[in-house]
């Protein structure tokens, strides 16, 4: 166990490296209201300018004052070469109004964007010339609510809607999240309409699995697509190393509760019966595995 943890962690930090605000004050896929999960695919050419570039824009994202948002910046593993994700956690939909006010009016962000950031030939120094025209896809994602605990039993406060960390019963001391996770499996599926609230209630049995079985190891949260696709749902899956992805694909495999929810009848009677896979369109599974941008000394 010992040689398995120190090989995992080696040399990688966290996302939370890319932010200056202490650890019980950041926003992340646990704590808060809202979520924006971005994504751009760079210009091979322009790859690794694309890359500071970004880095550079999240960090005086996070330095500044915004309502608490945080922004994290990842790379994407085993999926397409150069393509880069940002999880960006914010309180309520209002907030996002202050960044764009900041994109507009604050002097450093607008030189950040639009001062050239490449060798003068490559004539592509805006971010815009960075990234492939029309890659650029933003989803939003909201906790997922209604299947977790009673309406009147929690007090959002300040947030939008109850936050994705009521969904579990790991103690604070075991949650992961996009803040302090090494690796984060972004799963999205497309529930059937007709089986819309079984493919919910399969989503959440599934992550209820992942959550009792992984504590300290993983935790999942489960969240709906707003302002996008209805009936998409999303997954965030943290894992504390690289091991606990492998331990969870194991269980999924050779675990007998596991094994029972994907023979469970999630679908009655007398709509025809089935298991999960007919509560979902098929070939709409899909798992994308992110890293985070690790942040080179100086940079």
């Amino acid at each position: 166990m010992e040689q398995r943890t120190a090989r995992s962690a080696a040399g990688l930090s966290p996302a939370s490296a890319q932010s200056p605000v202490p650890a019980d004050k950041l926003l992340h896929s646990g704590n808060s209201g809202f979520t924006i999960a971005r994504s751009a695919q760079l210009k091979y050419e322009h790859r690794v300018e694309g890359r500071k570039l970004f880095a550079d824009v999240i960090a005086y994202m996070n330095q500044s004052d915004l309502n608490g948002a945080s922004f994290y910046f990842y790379e994407e593993a085993f999926g397409k070469q150069d393509r880069v994700h940002w999880l960006i956690h914010w309180k309520t939909p209002n907030d996002y109004a202050i960044s764009l006010h900041m994109v507009d009016h604050d002097e450093k962000m607008i030189d950040l964007l639009e001062s050239d950031r490449t060798v003068e030939d490559a004539s592509a120094g805006v971010w815009g010339r960075a990234v492939v025209e029309g890659s650029v896809r933003e989803r939003i994602l909201v906790p997922q609510h209604g299947l977790v605990h009673e309406e009147d039993e929690h007090d959002s406060g300040d947030l939008w809607v109850d936050p994705a960390r009521l969904q579990t019963r790991q103690s604070d001391a075991e949650l992961l999240h996009s803040a302090n996770a090494l690796l984060t499996l972004h799963r999205t599926g497309q529930a059937s309409h007709e089986f819309r609230k079984e493919a919910r209630l399969y989503a959440f049995a599934w992550q209820n699995e992942v959550n009792r079985k992984l504590p300290g190891r993983a935790t999942s949260y489960l969240y709906e697509e707003t302002f996008g696709v209805m009936d998409r749902l999303h997954w965030l899956v943290h894992f504390k190393d690289f091991d606990a992805y492998q331990e969870l694909l194991e269980l999924e495999r050779t675990d007998a509760d596991f094994g029972a929810l994907a023979e469970r009848q999630f679908i009655a009677g007398g709509k025809g019966g089935g298991n999960w896979g007919r509560s979902f369109v098929p070939g709409t599974i899909e798992d994308i595995l992110l890293l985070p941008h690790q942040l080179h000394p100086g940079a």
